[in-house]
């Protein structure tokens, strides 16, 4: 903004300021109702000692001349976390707004919070008092107990629990050891990220129903649904992390695993900008995972290294307007830039790979110099373009199977990724391996007729 702008602005607003409460108007007080443009205000959660984003009630004036409102008050007046804002000048009570005829008001609306309550609903009114009656705007929020780590914090070692929501602003590095509890919520602002430091340790504990949530810090459900939130969670050289029923979920790439050590099982790594999972020369072993939406591809390697998965789901219905990355269910390959490196094992066993948006679901980038193994046994996949890679023929591809899985839903708002009842991954798994793990992620018994992917 210049600062010519920021002149105008300012005499505008003071402008307001100065007309909107005075008490010499020849205007009548209004006596009919007054209509509103909602009759209730819901504001995103807030954290303690934090303020939300600011939202508007518009009052509109029905009739055929300027009037004045009598009183337009915060029911729990100076002790209220909410703020209004009548026409330009900020208050908890009002009195004889000018409102011109067929015209509107408008008040903004905020919830600014002091210590979190033992219950988070938290709730206050605007009160619209004509000469005959007196309506109510409910304003309603949730304030949550957080730990906020301001950016480019650093933390030697952690527990998180339940307890306490953690909101990361920036970049918060792990320097030794970080475990997390079930139920714990994560939340990053735009542009932050984890990062597990070389040589640290992280261990997530969720559970069935008590996962460990990483999503971005607006609370509306919408921005679930939406890529790109947040950063990404980042597993330095020499880490070893552990996770276990965890949600990542709305990052730009969810898990970057360069050159460290993972296990990641029972766990949702969906609707990512980039990748749901980037590994550069890893160790990665799962199962029950399921990686879905990401506009590059959900799990990509470069580099090499070493990786096994066991009844995973492997999507991808990228489709976000303004993107055109392939994104592909998998990608492997042994190199990056100009670096190769061996790519000593690739084991995936009753697995489903899909996507829609290029012919073939997985894609196999080999570089010449360097080890390239994999060994695909009893998958699903989407191969239409066979002239280059045919699944059912191709050495290390055993027990092919190809087609449609049929999810009930993979868009981003569901991630519904059980099969259809026709789904050619129903029952299809080989049972000796099923037999390894024989509960799926919702801790339903596989038994002697396992279906591919993580959900029996």
């Amino acid at each position: 903004m210049n600062i010519r702008t920021l002149l105008v602005g300012l005499g505008i607003g003071s402008l307001v300021a100065f007309q909107s409460c005075r008490e010499d108007f020849d205007f009548d007080p209004i006596s009919s109702d007054l209509r509103f443009n909602t009759d209730t205000i819901s504001v995103d959660t807030v954290y303690n000692h934090s303020k939300s984003e600011t939202y508007v009630l518009k009052i509109y004036n029905p009739d055929d001349k300027d009037l004045v409102i009598p009183r337009i008050a915060l029911a729990k007046g100076e002790n209220s976390y909410f703020n209004i804002n009548v026409d330009g000048q900020a208050g908890t009570t009002f009195t004889n707004i000018p409102i011109r005829k067929n015209d509107s008001l408008f008040v903004f609306v905020e919830i600014e919070a002091d210590e979190a309550p033992i219950n988070p609903f938290y709730d206050d009114e605007i009160l619209v008092e004509t000469t005959q009656n007196q309506q109510h705007v409910k304003l309603i929020s949730w304030i949550e107990k957080a730990q906020i780590h301001t950016a480019n914090a650093t933390l030697s070692s952690a527990n998180w629990n339940s307890n306490e929501a953690q909101v990361i602003e920036g970049n918060l590095t792990i320097t030794n050891n970080l475990t997390i509890d079930a139920g714990t919520k994560v939340y990053f602002k735009r542009g932050a990220s984890l990062i597990i430091d070389n040589n640290a340790t992280l261990n997530v504990n969720g559970s069935l129903g008590n996962e460990v949530k990483f999503r971005s810090s607006r609370h509306d459900t919408k921005y679930d649904s939406l890529p790109n939130q947040w950063n990404k969670i980042e597993l330095k050289q020499n880490s070893v992390s552990n996770i276990n029923y965890a949600k990542i979920i709305g990052a730009d790439t969810g898990l970057n695993v360069n050159e460290a050590q993972l296990t990641i099982n029972n766990s949702f790594v969906v609707n990512n900008q980039s990748y749901g999972i980037l590994a550069n020369n890893a160790k990665i072993n799962g199962y029950n995972l399921i990686v879905n939406n990401a506009n590059l591809a959900a799990f990509a390697v470069e580099n090499g290294g070493e990786y096994t998965f066991y009844h995973s789901t492997f999507a991808n219905y990228f489709n976000m307007i303004g993107t055109a990355g392939p994104a592909y269910s998998l990608y492997l390959s042994n190199y990056i830039d100009q670096t190769t490196n061996a790519l000593t094992q690739a084991t995936f066993a009753n697995c489903i790979f899909y996507n829609q948006r290029t012919p073939n679901a997985v894609f196999l980038d080999k570089k010449d110099g360097a080890a390239f193994n994999y060994n695909f046994d009893t998958n699903l996949f989407k191969n239409v373009n066979t002239a280059e890679l045919n699944v059912l023929t191709a050495a290390g591809f055993t027990n092919s199977i190809v087609g449609d899985p049929l999810f009930v839903d993979g868009t981003y708002t569901s991630n519904k990724l059980k099969v259809g009842e026709n789904s050619p991954a129903l029952n299809a798994g080989k049972v000796s391996i099923a037999q390894q793990y024989p509960k799926d992620y919702y801790g339903i018994p596989r038994g002697t007729n396992p279906t591919l992917g993580a959900i029996q």
